[in-house]
């Protein structure tokens, strides 16, 4: 049987670091066990166990605890609304969710909330999948509206780390800073990626500017993973405190959204490396992506695609792709070129240009935002006749969700972002815009979606 990740490298060398302390492998190796007897009580073969904590750190023990206790591991969002955890948790049949005393389920029937304990004395009774085999899931904004669950291996996180490092070069003393959500792919790749790679991270249970300033002028990060909206926030106070990152500090890997070369020269100022990344979950992170030490990168590129990914385009010129990092969606086939959504070009030296987005769905913060989903919650609203949900381009957001309403009753803005709280609140839409006559439609009487938001793009 093969080791699991953890028990590939237990020793002393120091691991995780966070505010309060720093753990070694060892330390790791010893707090994940505490928690394999729990699992392996709990959990049946092949079975979908949903997680969910506010502590990142019982993401990286659970999301190699799951596993090696014969599950699947489904991690989940510590701020979604519950009508969104059981939507979940139904899509991918699951009726079992782990959480600790930092989450409060009470108010979520039909389902086996089991409150997690540990155990020093809890006997090493390990399983680990075959490379092959589902070792979690991943949930991403589907076409129809509802969340798309994807299913990710070993082969796929291992391909994905492996090609990722031969392009970034991770050294052996750099500290990535982990304050990206653990349940999305740019996370979660950061703890599997340390744990491949045995290089180090630290922990950030929630995003900090100022804080993070300080760990650059300390040097205790070298590596961070933003989004657009977090590198903005944090270089204000660069600029304000008219300060430079030191020498020591390596680069920010920023994805998500487009970053615009103006803030890759802005950051530039403070002595701040910028790799702009694309990636999706359904690629377990990376596609392509900026080498650090690559200056010929041309305005607008992502960089070069990583080591064994292929590339071909559509007649619309939608990107596709396929490797061993591609991951295959929920209960599907594995299908031989991935359709990204996304529409480009690759120019003669091998740089990829992502241009948008091929259908509407709206990357807002660093989130897939699908306005479908919205929509659907919106035609709740009784005093809501036809709604059309949109993204607007933003420095800040990327794309700012926005949506014009036509009204059979009077209700205001702030009324209807309150009837909308069932939603994680980054799909509660900006702006709300007032038409007074129908929207416009198009020949076969859906929505012109294009026509209504490019109205507030002028």
């Amino acid at each position: 049987m093969p080791y699991s990740w953890i028990e590939k490298k237990i020793n002393e060398d120091e691991f995780i670091f966070s505010k309060e302390k720093i753990y070694s492998h060892r330390d790791f190796y010893n707090l994940s066990m505490e928690y394999l007897e729990f699992a392996n009580e709990n959990i049946s073969k092949n079975e979908n166990i949903c997680f969910i904590s506010n502590d990142i750190i019982k993401y990286a023990i659970f999301s190699n605890i799951i596993p090696m206790a014969g599950g699947i591991f489904v991690p989940m969002n510590p701020k979604s609304s519950v009508y969104e955890i059981q939507n979940k948790m139904k899509i991918i049949n699951s009726d079992k969710i782990f959480y600790d005393k930092t989450i409060d389920l009470e108010n979520i029937p039909s389902i086996k909330k089991i409150k997690i304990f540990s155990n020093k004395n809890s006997k090493n009774n390990s399983f680990w999948p075959n490379e092959e085999d589902p070792f979690c899931i991943l949930f991403t904004s589907g076409s129809s509206g509802q969340p798309k669950p994807v299913s990710i291996s070993i082969k796929n996180i291992e391909s994905s780390c492996i090609s990722s490092q031969k392009n970034l070069k991770v050294r052996k003393d750099d500290i990535w800073l982990l304050c990206m959500p653990p349940y999305h792919a740019g996370g979660l790749s950061i703890i599997f990626r340390s744990l491949i790679l045995s290089t180090k991270f630290y922990i950030m249970n929630s995003f900090n500017p100022r804080e993070i300033f300080d760990l650059i002028n300390e040097s205790k990060v070298s590596i961070i993973s933003l989004v657009p909206t977090m590198l903005i926030s944090i270089l204000e106070i660069f600029e304000r405190e008219e300060m430079k990152a030191p020498s020591s500090f390596n680069f920010i890997l920023c994805g998500g959204a487009k970053v615009s070369e103006e803030l890759i020269i802005r950051a530039k100022m403070s002595n701040i490396k910028i790799l702009p990344t694309y990636g999706m979950t359904e690629t377990t992170s990376q596609i392509a992506t900026a080498a650090p030490k690559d200056n010929n990168r041309p305005s607008g590129s992502v960089g070069k695609l990583l080591d064994k990914m292929q590339i071909k385009f559509s007649e619309k010129n939608e990107i596709l792709v396929k490797g061993p990092n591609v991951a295959k969606y929920y209960e599907s086939e594995s299908t031989e070129w991935l359709e990204t959504g996304d529409f480009g070009y690759i120019d003669a030296s091998k740089y990829l240009f992502v241009q948008g987005r091929i259908d509407d769905l709206i990357i807002s913060g660093g989130e897939n935002v699908n306005p479908l989903e919205i929509e659907n919650e919106v035609k709740k609203i009784e005093e809501i006749n036809e709604c059309c949900v949109f993204g607007i381009s933003d420095e800040y957001w990327g794309n700012k969700v926005c949506m014009e309403v036509y009204l059979s009753k009077n209700i205001s803005s702030d009324e209807i972002k309150k009837r909308l709280k069932d939603l994680d609140n980054f799909k509660i839409p900006k702006e709300i815009f007032f038409s007074n006559q129908n929207l416009p439609k198009l020949n076969n009487g859906k929505i012109d979606r294009k026509k209504i938001s490019q109205k507030y793009y002028e």
